[in-house]
């Protein structure tokens, strides 16, 4: 009867995946476009620090001893007969990152030091071994070592040192008065300039300063990058084997070897557990795509993400590909107990090709039911439900614990301690995950896909309510410079809704007058379904999206802005988010008052000093 029916009715299977799959072209194009002209329209109307930059390639390595601002000023200013405001130049310091951020946060806490610590309450025996232990483990200051100073001339490596011993990254970036000027200066500029003996290469940068990591500016090269990326998708096949041998393997090994006998099947606890199972199988890919992320050394922020979001999808892809055949086989196993044969009789273990074995009504229901349970609730709720503990409540109650047990914590610190986990764009590959998962329903039965996706908006709801109360109210800051994040989104929409092409094909298969195919062929047929669509679909993000390009206004609404307006209203510039930069000004160039570093809600540490481009004052700001 089962078979019967679905063949019967499989027209409007048909139909309503012809109509999910024009509305979803349709509804992606117009968001494509909406949101391509939404990023120009901000882009034209609001004038922003890389508008007023040019970043150089191809420097040559240079010490720290030299007044390298000052030489990369004055050549371009000869060269092209401009004025700048200054220059910013990136440095080789990962190995000494840990000093210099230490001596960056010792100057806000001096510029602002906030009220005076509290003595901590005597203590004695294992309470004072513990409370020691924590002071070291979150680097609070030794209560132990308050007015013991240490002599510059007896340091081992003082921050002078270290700056002197620096080397120059291939890039620095050229702050102009206007963006009229770095746009002329541009024009002029052609293939470069001679600099000793290297070309060096002048370009409009695609960063922000607060989305730049400046860190990364001395090592990975394109090609180091690419080789980590790679390396990358090894680390998660490990992780993928991790999650699979400690925490699928027993559940896989449960399923698979209980009595499917007379049609017995396994408890409602066996299905909460492999829930729980998926949530921690994406919770390991997230962190291990992030890390993977941070290794790569992307130079801007937007890459990041961007490489993030491709990666954990895929993971997470990897995740639901191994569930999938885990299923199959166990499904394969339950309906041989149960002696089931397919729609012309024949017992299911004699049912050689997997296409007809996919297609027995009894293992379409089993792999239905398996995907509804890996979407609803355990991948579409139950992460964003958790989500709010470790990412608000738990950083928030830790932080007040460690102020309230550790005096010392005071000022910058104790910011830090309470503030929240910063905003990413991992969410961009939840969605993408819930969609996927909502389109493979489409091959099995329709009993669950109305179910299913009415799950997913529900779902949806909760974390647009969740993020929108995060990012307004939470988050300290919140900052993404290109579109370029966006746009991988879209491409990645190419292979998602090629699926509901390959479903197509394998539903219209010997339906009708169709084609009637089977086996290889049939597999074949329904992979080359969704790589055609995948092509043309890429090709359309590519050549047709930005046609529909919003035009530039015919009057710049910000013509004329200089970026002395606009740094004085922005603390975070070119100069005060580039760690050793502030510290060159201070220590090497002994600039008063020197630039500062930025960080957060600590703008009242900046002081105005025209002649070195920095022109935001914090000295009038509220704490």
């Amino acid at each position: 009867w089962g078979y019967e029916t679905q063949h019967a009715l499989m027209w409007t299977k048909i139909l309503f995946l012809w109509i999910v799959y024009i509305g979803s072209l349709i509804l992606w194009f117009v968001y494509a476009v909406y949101q391509l002209r939404t990023f120009q329209d901000s882009n034209y109307n609001n004038k922003t620090m890389r508008d007023f930059v040019l970043m150089a390639d191809g420097l040559p390595e240079i010490s720290g001893d030299r007044n390298v601002e000052e030489e990369l000023k004055s050549k371009v200013e000869a060269l092209y007969g401009t004025t700048l405001v200054g220059v910013s130049v990136a440095w080789d310091y990962q190995e000494h990152e840990e000093q210099i951020l230490k001596s960056l946060t010792d100057d806000i806490v001096a510029a602002d030091p906030g009220p005076e610590p509290f003595a901590p309450p005597e203590m004695t025996g294992m309470r004072k071994w513990m409370y020691d232990k924590e002071v070291e483990l979150l680097g609070l200051p030794d209560p132990a070592a308050e007015g013991i100073t240490s002599d510059p001339e007896l340091d081992e490596d003082p921050i002078e040192k270290v700056l002197r011993a620096l080397r120059t990254a291939p890039r620095a970036f050229f702050v102009f008065e206007t963006q009229e000027a770095m746009e002329e200066t541009l024009g002029k500029a052609g293939d470069g300039f001679d600099f000793e003996d290297s070309r060096v290469q002048l370009m409009e940068t695609e960063g922000e300063p607060d989305t730049t990591y400046w860190v990364n500016f001395g090592h990975a090269s394109a090609l180091q990058k690419a080789l980590k990326v790679t390396a990358g998708f090894g680390i998660i096949l490990l992780a993928c084997a991790f999650w699979a041998v400690v925490f699928y393997s027993p559940y896989a090994y449960y399923v698979m070897t209980f009595n499917y006998d007379n049609g017995r099947e396994p408890g409602m606890i066996v299905a909460t557990s492999f829930s729980m199972i998926v949530v921690v199988g994406n919770a390991i890919m997230y962190e291990v795509c992030a890390r993977i992320s941070d290794w790569v050394g992307f130079r801007f922020k937007d890459n990041r993400e961007a490489c993030y979001m491709i990666l954990y999808t895929i993971a997470c892809l990897f995740n639901v590909a191994l569930d999938f055949v885990t299923t199959y086989l166990t499904a394969e196993m339950m309906l041989e107990g149960m002696g089931f044969r397919n729609y012309h009789g024949v017992p299911i273990e004699e049912v050689t090709e997997f296409t007809e074995k996919f297609e027995t009504y009894g293992m379409q229901r089993i792999l239905a039911e398996n995907t509804y349970l890996y979407a609803f609730p355990s991948t579409f709720l139950i992460p964003f439900l958790i989500e709010p503990a470790p990412t608000l409540v738990a950083p928030m109650a830790v932080g007040h614990l460690i102020i309230r047990s550790h005096t010392e914590a005071q000022g910058l610190q104790a910011e830090e301690f309470m503030a929240m986990i910063p905003m990413e764009l991992g969410r961009y590959a939840d969605i993408l995950l819930n969609i996927i998962l909502g389109i493979l329903i489409f091959y099995f039965p329709g009993g669950y896909t109305w179910i299913l996706f009415l799950a997913m908006a529900g779902s949806h709801v909760w974390i647009y309510v969740f993020d929108q109360y995060k990012v307004l109210r939470q988050i300290p800051t919140c900052v993404f410079a290109s579109y370029d994040v966006e746009w991988w989104a879209q491409a990645l929409m190419a292979p998602i809704i090629g699926v509901v092409v390959s479903c197509l094909v394998f539903k219209s298969n010997c339906e009708g007058d169709n084609y009637c195919i089977h086996g290889p062929e049939l597999i074949i047929a329904c992979t080359l379904g969704w790589l055609a669509h995948t092509i043309a679909h890429v090709m359309v993000l590519i050549v047709v999206i930005p046609m529909f390009s919003k035009s530039p206004p015919e009057k710049d609404p910000n013509a004329g802005m200089t970026f002395e307006a606009l740094s004085s209203t922005v603390p975070c510039s070119w100069f005060t988010s580039n760690p050793v930069h502030c510290l060159r000004s201070k220590h090497h160039y002994k600039h008063s008052p020197p630039c500062m570093y930025y960080k957060p809600g600590k703008a009242n540490v900046l002081r105005r000093n025209k002649a070195i481009g920095c022109f935001y004052d914090g000295s009038s700001d509220k704490k």
